[in-house]
């Protein structure tokens, strides 16, 4: 047998059995290495088979070339082994093996199953249909434009306020060239959203909907979230500029106060924002006037400290411009536009309707398009997968993405409702290569979950080591500021947990009955009933003597939200 050596990381990767699993490694470290030997591990360990898994990766050639590296291993193997009657199975085996593009499974799963999608303006796609190259498909999309305009314009000249509030906001007159750029740009970003109808739906209702206060809108959230990221980015710029002049004295006396005063000016947006808008626009971060620092020698720091501050300067002139404007007056201002936007929505919407069913006329597709469907046939709206999303689950022992960092979100819901909830993926891939944002690749896919699972060396230190991660996290948690902080049950059992998390905040015990609690497979300490009856019984004592508020949980979550506002305040 050929002997494969691989460093103890990659060990650990193949043979790590038991729920999903991230590699994340550099370009050149073995990646795809590692996605190898994980296959001829199940193969040789467990008697799978090749086509037992679906290996997804993001270019044809990829693909092909995957599907040659099993193929030379194999014959390398079974030359080693000529006995081995399950090896030579394999080499037949691996050329009928799903290895392919996201796209060439999208396609076989639609060909398949296409007429159990819904019709498109009363007709249905039929498995012979056609992907659009993108020349056609811009042809397509104009004509639709082209006809979505106009009936714009016969619904302004009946009375429709949103859009002739739109058409005034856009162009004056019937110059509609802004809008005409839009529509499309706004329908090519939708197509990297799992639903991008309900997506628009939703957007509609919030322009709809104004709230009284910024930070409960969109708008407001997403600036306000932003200005604290920036802050206190330039807070640790500075913070690490002031440790540097440590070294250099007179310019430490001359500008060190003043860095650190700004440094802490910035560091209290995140507990400002708590307070709102105008409690935002309050804060305003400037450098003093800094002191005279003297010597030739001195120079080289003092160029280097004056180079950041000018930066951040540059940068605190931003952060602090959206609030040159009071919150009353930003919400007049999103209560004036409000008809424009949803017009806009409404028409986008529209547009995404003629277009598909312009494509479905000619029984054709375009790449999103194959996704969707895709998406559509294996997953409901909530996530659980359907009837069919079911079968498919069960058909793959394991699904493994390789170069995972390219992955989308509608591709993503894809490989969570064929992996059964993402309990059998394996993926692989290094975020620093992601070269695929044109496609609508979302790098933040791969963060969350490198930074939801936990590190392999963790795992293998058990309970002690996670309670001890567990404990590092809520103190950064509860000194953060947040809102509302949602703990695991475990939580509970360090005392400096219940120390760190009432300096933020009181606790609040949902206190859900036994019966309404769902087993989780990929959690040792409640992995069926009977452990998580245990857990209960050692913990429900616990959770009453440290909650400042105890509310039943057994109701909606609306309710829930509801009584323990009621028992807040009262």
């Amino acid at each position: 047998m050929a002997e494969i050596r691989l460093t103890e990381q990659q060990r650990a990767a193949v043979e790590n059995r038991g729920g999903s699993l991230l590699v994340s490694a550099a370009a050149g470290s073995g990646k795809t290495k590692v996605l190898v030997e994980r296959v001829f591990s199940y193969l040789m360990e467990e008697h799978c088979h090749v086509d037992d898994f679906l290996i997804i990766t993001y270019t044809r050639a990829a693909a092909a070339e995957l599907r040659g590296k099993l193929a030379a291993e194999l014959a390398s193997r079974v030359a080693q082994n000529p006995g081995d009657r399950h090896l030579r199975q394999q080499m037949f085996r691996v050329y009928q093996a799903d290895i392919k593009t996201v796209d060439g499974f999208c396609a076989q799963l639609l060909r398949q199953h296409v007429h159990l999608l819904p019709p498109v303006d009363g007709r249905c796609l039929t498995p012979d249909f056609r992907v659009l190259d993108e020349s056609e498909a811009a042809l397509l999309r104009e004509r639709a434009l082209e006809a979505s305009l106009e009936d714009f314009y016969r619904a302004i000249e009946s009375g429709d306020g949103e859009y002739a509030l739109l058409a005034d906001t856009l162009g004056a007159g019937r110059d509609d060239r802004a809008l005409a750029r839009l529509i499309p740009e706004l329908h090519g970003k939708l197509q990297s959203h799992p639903y991008p109808e309900k997506w628009l739906a939703q957007a509609a209702q919030g322009w709809t909907d104004i709230p009284e206060h910024l930070a409960d809108c969109v708008y407001g959230q997403t600036v306000m979230a932003d200005t604290v990221r920036r802050a206190e980015f330039w807070a640790e710029q500075l913070e690490r500029m002031v440790n540097l002049m440590e070294n250099c004295p007179p310019v430490l006396d001359a500008y060190g106060d003043r860095f650190a005063e700004v440094a802490d000016c910035l560091r209290s947006y995140r507990q400002v924002a708590r307070s709102g808008w105008d409690a935002m626009a309050a804060v305003q971060p400037a450098f003093r006037r800094v002191g005279i620092v003297k010597g030739e020698e001195n120079e080289t720091a003092k160029k280097a400290v004056r180079t950041v501050m000018e930066k951040c300067k540059t940068e605190l002139k931003k952060l602090t411009a959206p609030y040159d404007t009071t919150e009353a007056e930003h919400l007049d201002d999103l209560r004036a536009i409000a008809p424009a936007m949803r017009g806009l929505l409404r028409l986008t919407a529209f547009f995404a309707q003629r277009y598909q069913a312009e494509k479905v006329r000619r029984n054709a597709l375009d790449f999103s398009d194959q996704e969707h469907y895709a998406l559509t046939l294996l997953a409901n709206e909530d996530g659980s997968p359907t009837e069919l999303g079911e079968q498919v689950s069960h058909r793959y022992r394991e699904v493994m993405v390789d170069e995972y960092q390219d992955t989308n979100e509608v591709q993503n819901c894809i490989f969570s409702a064929i992996s059964r909830e993402g309990k059998n993926l394996f993926t692989v891939g290094d975020v620093k290569q992601s070269i695929y944002r044109f496609r609508l690749a979302d790098p933040r896919i791969f963060l969350d979950h490198y930074l939801r699972y936990p590190h392999a060396a963790d795992a293998a230190e058990g309970e002690s080591a996670f309670r001890q991660r567990e404990q590092e996290a809520v103190a950064v948690a509860a000194g953060a500021g947040g809102r509302v902080i949602a703990t695991g049950g475990g939580v509970i059992l360090r005392e400096e947990n219940l120390h760190a998390l009432r300096r933020s905040g009181r606790l609040v015990f949902l206190d859900r009955s036994l019966d309404k609690l769902t087993a989780a497979a990929d959690r040792p300490l409640s992995a069926d009933t009977d452990a998580l009856r245990c857990r209960y019984a050692e913990r429900y004592d616990l959770y009453c003597a440290a909650a400042d508020l105890r509310v039943d949980g057994d109701g909606t979550p609306e309710e829930t939200a509801a009584q323990i506002e009621k028992e807040w305040t009262t």
